[in-house]
């Protein structure tokens, strides 16, 4: 039921507007006055709540307010003075602080005068720091943090409506920029809040008069009840076409867990993070575990320090180019029912700011912009600086150069001159002791390992420049890439070749179970041995030391040793804690994020074909517009019926009748319709007076039964409408006895 007020005189309401805008340009609190740094103290109830205050808060506190949503979720990838510059402009630009300035500069165009000089300085030096920062190179970064500074440059002259519609406009395009540069789940929470703000900084514009703030929301409410349904209907049915420009799109910078070199200490950090590495979607079985190694960076040369990957003789092919020699060698140890049904799977990478990828040895895929190289690496043609997409395949079992070439032999035996003589010793002494046979010395070495005291450890102590000795004969206390260098020293120590290979190992199942995720925790090393007819083959150091950490993965590990992993003491307890509690918040939001990126982001052309085929049969771009069409008039036409319901007279029980009553003798006489601004009442006293004037036109019995009508209707009516009956509910079995005799006491009387 509509308030009885508003129903008897409509047109009261159109006072409103006029009071609105006019208290919008008198008051203290409007946008001009606040943006020349006219400040007042408005009466607030103390009792509302917080959020209600926040609604509360005129336009111009709106507009300051979406310029920090807008500006600082940027301040991960633009440069920090920028940021600081923006922090700096949005303080200037707050009341307070134009009033002091005003009273130091005693009149409003030195203030303004000031401000713009501001402005244009601040323009140019951030033309020069944008200069200085991208090195002259035009790129996104560089075009976004244009963009920024245009719009924080727009602030120091906001002192109209006017203006401030350009800044939520401009604000928009940067809000938007943000998805250039990420297009994950989070990135898209930052976006819909800010797009809520610029909303309702937009209603606070248009209704800076409301010094309550009230309908605000429903405002909010209403313009997202019309948009979300029809945001989803272009979602599905607009035409995915192909982009007639290309933009390299850059992301956060990421920790691959796997560097283009490696020193001892470099994994053993890196293993404590439960980041997400990539995404496997395998198309049959999985693999075992064991088996689950996947393949990054080969290094071959070693300086007593560091292992670095040889680009000297890497050789690379792209699948449109001709088969090389060292393929098809490989190639041809696989099995004949090998070749025809390759392991396949589709990985899902995480950005890493480089161009190396991953796959399971050894790895070969049919995308043309990803190349193999002789060792067996997949390089991208630019780095991975967005969530990546890319199909595998697996043939195993393989020989990986059953025939060595001398610059190969020499590269993956060379030592420095100097340096660990311990090692390079036992070396000498287990390899004779061997017969030089390279196969009874790895095991001889294995055994070493295992009757001496060496121990698995995620805090490794420090080592100094022999490290290969201190590891061996001192700290005995190590990470994979321990164990790796180590072994690869003691292979070329004994003349036998020998490389590392990095990336990473295992994994575990998502909550869902249907995909696989790796984490840089899974990050590792493990070591590659030519053997004479065999070729390059894979020995794993750690697992002699560690056999659960390649067996059950490194998740299994943690959970076995507990906080014995990572160290000793109180320390190594609290990590240990905040280790688990972090690998349970970020599975929930890695599963999340997945879901995000494959079906929504990921909603590509092929994807949209196949999902529209198979939910509406849709075959043809035809019918793809037509359905477009359709659900876009659809939800168009809902919201509009919505909104006229919503917004048409809503009448009493009891007024309904008069109503038409009133348009029923209007029809007859214009003189005996009700008007919008007199009362049911009254005009049915108007209504009595009108028929006795025309009484020599009427019969007399004719007029006192209408007189009789039109009192029970009045008798009737005000016993509904302010009587005892208006206590009782409309559907009151009373109550309906009374308002049907006064339907039919109307229906009688037209």
């Amino acid at each position: 039921m509509i308030d009885s007020k508003h129903a008897r005189n409509p047109s009261s309401s159109l006072s409103l507007p006029n009071s609105s805008a006019f208290a919008a340009v008198t008051s203290p609190a409007s946008f001009e006055n606040l943006a020349l740094g006219n400040t007042a103290n408005n009466s607030h109830d103390p009792n509302r709540k917080w959020y209600s205050k926040l609604l509360a808060l005129p336009a111009y506190y709106w507009v300051l307010l979406t310029q920090i949503l807008v500006i600082f979720p940027h301040a991960v990838h633009l440069p920090l003075w920028l940021m600081l510059f923006a922090l700096i402009t949005i303080i200037a630009q707050l009341p307070h602080i134009k009033a002091k300035f005003r009273q130091r500069f005693k009149q409003l165009r030195h203030l303004k005068r000031m401000y713009q000089s501001i402005q244009m300085l601040g323009f140019l030096l951030g033309l020069v720091g944008l200069w200085l920062t991208y090195n002259t190179s035009f790129g996104l970064n560089m075009g976004v943090a244009f963009l920024v500074l245009c719009l924080i440059s727009k602030l120091w002259e906001l002192y109209k409506r006017r203006d401030a519609y350009v800044v939520l406009n401009l604000s928009l395009f940067v809000l938007a920029a943000l998805f250039l540069m990420d297009q994950g789940l989070v990135t898209t929470l930052e976006v819909i809040i800010g797009t809520i703000v610029i909303l309702l900084a937009f209603i606070a514009l248009n209704d800076d008069g409301n010094i309550r703030g009230d309908g605000r929301l429903r405002t909010l409410g209403i313009l997202g009840v019309g948009a979300l349904p029809l945001l989803v209907v272009l979602f599905l049915f607009f035409p995915r076409l192909p982009p007639l420009w290309s933009v390299q799109l850059s992301g956060q910078q990421a920790t691959t867990g796997v560097s283009d070199s490696m020193s001892p200490g470099d994994f053993a950090s890196l293993s404590q993070s439960t980041a997400l590495a990539f995404r496997v979607e395998f198309a049959d079985k999985r693999p075992p575990q064991s088996d689950l190694y996947w393949r990054g960076l080969v290094f071959s040369d070693f300086d007593g320090v560091t292992w670095q990957p040889n680009r000297s003789s890497r050789q690379q092919w792209q699948p449109a180019r001709q088969i090389p020699v060292w393929i098809e060698r490989a190639i041809a140890t696989v099995p004949n029912s090998v070749q025809l049904a390759p392991d396949k799977y589709e990985i899902l990478l995480e950005p890493t700011q480089q161009n190396w990828l991953f796959g399971l040895d050894y790895p070969f895929t049919q995308r043309t912009d990803v190349s193999i190289t002789s060792e067996f690496t997949l390089l991208k043609d630019s780095p991975v600086t967005q969530q990546l997409r890319y199909n595998v395949l697996r043939f195993a079992p393989m020989r990986i150069d059953p025939v060595l070439d001398e610059d190969s032999r020499r590269i993956n035996v060379t030592l420095p001159k100097d340096g660990n003589p311990q090692a390079r010793a036992l070396a000498q002494q287990l390899f004779a002791q061997s017969g030089s046979d390279p196969v009874r010395y790895m095991q001889a070495l294995e055994r070493w390992i295992n009757q001496t005291d060496f121990r698995y450890t995620l805090s490794p102590p420090r080592l100094n420049d022999n490290r290969i000795d201190e590891f061996l004969f001192d700290t005995k206390a190590g990470f994979c890439e321990h164990y790796s260098s180590s072994f690869a020293f003691m292979m070329r120590a004994a003349g036998i070749p020998a490389r590392i290979v990095a990336g990473y190992q295992g994994g575990e199942p998502s909550r869902s179970g249907d995909v696989w995720e790796v984490r840089q925790m899974d990050a590792h090393a493990w070591t590659e041995v030519w053997l004479e007819g065999q070729g390059w083959v894979r020995i794993d150091p750690t697992a002699f030391v560690a056999p659960e950490r390649v067996e059950q993965g490194m998740d299994a590990l943690s959970q076995s040793q507990g906080a014995a992993l990572f160290g000793d003491g109180a320390g190594a307890q609290i990590s240990y804690q905040q280790y688990q509690m972090l690998q349970t918040l970020r599975r929930f939001s890695d599963q999340a994020s997945y879901y995000w990126q494959k079906d929504i982001v990921g909603y590509d052309q092929d994807k949209q074909v196949g999902s529209l085929l198979k939910w509406f049969n849709i075959s043809s771009v035809m019918q793809q517009i037509v359905w477009l069409a359709a659900g876009a008039i659809t939800v168009i036409s809902i919201v509009t019926f919505i909104l006229w319901q919503r917004r048409r007279k809503r009448w009493h029980s009891a007024d309904l009748p008069l109503i038409k009553l009133s348009k029923r003798l209007g029809k007859k006489d214009k003189a005996l319709a009700r008007h919008d601004n007199e009362g049911q009442l009254a005009w049915l006293e108007r209504l009595v007076d009108s028929l006795t004037e025309t009484d020599s036109r009427l019969v007399t019995d004719n007029l006192k039964l209408t007189q009789q009508y039109v009192n029970d209707i009045k008798q009737d009516y005000r016993q509904l409408r302010y009587g005892r009956l208006s206590t009782l509910d409309v559907s009151h079995a009373k109550y309906q006895q009374v308002l049907k005799k006064l339907k039919e006491n109307t229906r009688r009387l037209s």
